[in-house]
């Protein structure tokens, strides 16, 4: 009987033990994968803290920006934009990402201790007070998944041991090569996103950089270590798995063609073709109405190019972005455009002055080809016929048969 009570009492012990354990402070990493939201495009990373004992389950949220800031735009466009850490309750940040926006969610749980857990959440809570919450985003270097990794570091130190296997194979593509792989299914921002995003983006992935996107910090926490030789995690699950938007891996899936036929491909496409044949029936078949035609509508798309050209020039050399410097898309869609919008109804020597700079123009145009081509920049499929239009479109000038 003895024997029996011991081996109760031990049972008793035991499952006290688990049930403390089990109501102990944890601190997880959740990842949101993409949604169909241009916002969304790249997905989310948080960090999660429960604790049951005191009824606290809550998100940790780097990536919140006010919509409604009066000067929400032009501060974005200016990289001035404010973002904060904000404290949300998990539970309705989880009906946001599934029920409305119908995303994956997957959870890793951190395999850490509780002091090393107390210490990132006071971290984090002093972080989240008014005063500090507040920082400037920038696409590449500060942002959601960055933050990650600059918490940990700050918390945690040497004591981690990042997946070093992981952030190398990481590097072995571009920061726009990333980029394009979460746009598949927004070809219209893709082409956006190309125009205004300049030649850092085409350089490897730096090992400082590698937490940049979402998907990326689940590979590389997944493999990661303490220095005592436990598993930076210990487990993960997936809490929601949207049919739409199925979890891909961007260190393994393939990525996005460059000559993918998309909206935007069609378009320039369409768009080239009629330039070519208002230009034959023009001044082929001598057809009047359609030089007049060819002349506002060309026209109509300088204006575009120096608008757009006007917009890239700010990015570069105005606003605090950083990925945005170094766009060589300021060679073909250019300022400068205005002195064709200004010599184009003159006579005279403005005829020559238009001739020489749309011989210039075109010029511009096929040395971003080339640009394409040895891949200093590189861009989406559609600047193929939107580049070929505009260099018919200065080029014609050159042949006095055709101007």
């Amino acid at each position: 009987m003895k024997g029996f009570k011991g081996f109760f009492l031990f049972l008793l012990l035991t499952a006290a033990t688990l049930s403390a354990q089990q109501n102990q402070p944890s601190l997880s990493l959740v990842t949101v994968y993409p949604g169909d939201a241009i916002y969304s495009a790249f997905g989310h990373t948080a960090f999660r803290y429960v604790d049951k004992e005191n009824d606290t389950d809550i998100l940790y949220n780097f990536g919140t920006f006010d919509f409604r800031d009066p000067e929400f735009v032009p501060k974005f466009v200016k990289g001035q934009l404010d973002y904060f850490l904000g404290v949300v309750k998990f539970k309705r940040e989880f009906k946001n990402y599934t029920l409305l926006e119908h995303r994956s969610v997957v959870e890793q749980k951190l395999n850490l201790t509780q002091e090393e857990i107390a210490r990132i959440y006071a971290f984090l809570t002093e972080n989240a007070l008014p005063e500090n919450r507040y920082y400037k985003y920038d696409f590449i270097k500060d942002n959601c998944s960055t933050r990650i990794q600059s918490v940990l570091d700050k918390t945690l130190g040497s004591d981690i041991m990042y997946d070093q296997k992981t952030i190398a194979e990481t590097g072995e593509r571009s920061y726009r090569e990333y980029i394009r792989y979460h746009l598949k299914k927004a070809p219209w921002f893709d082409l956006g996103i190309q125009l205004a995003l300049g030649t850092p983006l085409d350089q490897k992935v730096l090992p400082s950089d590698s937490f940049f996107l979402p998907a990326l910090v689940y590979d590389i926490i997944e493999g990661s270590t303490m220095s005592d030789g436990r598993p930076l995690v210990s487990s993960s699950e997936t809490l929601f798995r949207s049919d739409a938007d199925p979890i891909n891996d961007p260190l393994t899936d393939p990525l996005i063609d460059p000559i993918k036929i998309t909206p935007p491909l069609l378009l320039f496409t369409l768009l080239l073709a009629l330039e070519t044949v208002l230009i034959y029936l023009g001044y082929i078949q001598k057809m009047r109405w359609a030089k007049k035609t060819l002349g506002c509508y060309e026209y109509t798309l300088v204006i575009l190019n120096f608008l757009f050209g006007i917009l890239i020039f700010y990015l570069w050399f105005i606003s605090d972005h950083t990925a945005t410097k170094g766009n060589l898309n300021l060679l073909w869609c250019s300022p400068l455009s205005i002195i064709y919008l200004i010599t184009f109804f003159s006579k005279g020597n403005g005829q020559k002055v238009l001739k020489w700079f749309s011989g210039f123009m075109a010029f511009m145009g096929v040395s971003f080809m080339l640009v394409m081509i040895i891949g200093l920049q590189s861009a989406c499929g559609a600047f193929i016929p939107l580049l070929t239009l505009y260099i018919v479109l200065f080029g014609r000038r050159l042949f006095p048969n055709l101007s």
